[in-house]
């Protein structure tokens, strides 16, 4: 083979590659920017120009987090309002995936376009409204008024019944003719069958509600509710930029949680993207 063909042949393998590695620079930069950052001194850490590696290595931003703000406060709080969240938007939007798609009730297409509509509203426009309820109830400054709101996803509702809507109808109608309730066919056999679906929008969902931070920092005030974004930018505050380590520090320690989740479901991730049943 001649160097010209053999060059033109492997030029679209060396092109994938290439923009592989260009994806990784990207999205996976600014974590070990972040990461190296919290090993640097607060003065190399805001050096111009910067350093990629530390020229020292501190250890010290790891231990002085939980030292300027209840940091291990912060991480409970936001482990509390994340999972339960997590769980209740998964329950309810199991829930209401399965009812739009397989249950037959007057004004189904109706509600379900509402819905949908309802996603392209922003947040902003219905904040003012949702904190002055929150007020109204009493559930400022309260785990409750950080759950509840969070609980309903349409957008799980639409992915779990356009999921639902790939499901062969044979199972289910076996089961119906054995006596199995509405209840039953979901739990019992919907149910384990959509585990990869249930694990991607579980990373999903995690995600969102850990990182939160808006929401988060209109419906808390005390810092003995303070989620780790709100703590994170309430020590920004307080220490004006100037220790940038020990944010930094903070930042890595929040993130390690999303990883774990991530590398606990990716395979469920891989199967839904796959095509789940296929």
């Amino acid at each position: 083979m001649s160097p010209a063909l053999r060059l033109r042949t492997a030029a679209p393998h060396i092109a994938r590659h290439a923009a592989l590695l260009v994806g990784v620079v990207i999205f996976f930069g600014p974590f070990v920017w972040m990461l190296l950052t919290s090993f640097k001194s607060s003065s190399e850490a805001l050096s111009f120009p910067p350093t990629f590696l530390p020229e020292e290595w501190h250890f010290d931003s790891y231990t002085g987090i939980f030292a300027v703000a209840p940091f291990g406060l912060f991480y409970l709080n936001s482990t509390i309002v994340t999972v339960l969240a997590t769980f209740g938007q998964v329950v309810t939007s199991l829930a209401a995936g399965y009812a739009f798609s397989r249950m037959r009730f007057r004004g189904r297409t109706v509600i379900f376009v509402v819905l949908l509509a309802a996603l392209m509203v922003p947040f902003e426009v219905v904040f003012t409204p949702l904190v002055t309820l929150l007020s109204q109830l009493g559930w400022l400054n309260s785990y409750q008024g950080l759950i509840i709101p969070n609980v309903p996803s349409i957008l799980g509702a639409f992915l779990f019944r356009q999921f639902f809507q790939s499901f062969p109808t044979e199972i289910e109608d076996a089961s119906r003719i054995d006596g199995a309730g509405v209840w039953r066919r979901l739990w019992s056999i919907m149910t384990p069958m959509a585990r990869p679906m249930i694990g991607s929008f579980a990373i999903l969902s995690f995600v969102y509600n850990w990182n939160n931070f808006f929401f988060q920092f209109l419906v808390t005030t005390k810092s003995r509710y303070y989620t780790l974004p709100v703590g994170l930018a309430q020590l920004q505050g307080e220490n004006n930029t100037q220790d940038f380590s020990l944010l930094m520090a903070g930042s890595t320690l929040a993130i390690i949680p999303v990883i774990v989740v991530f590398l606990i479901f990716q395979r469920q991730l891989i199967t839904a993207m796959s095509g789940g049943l296929r």
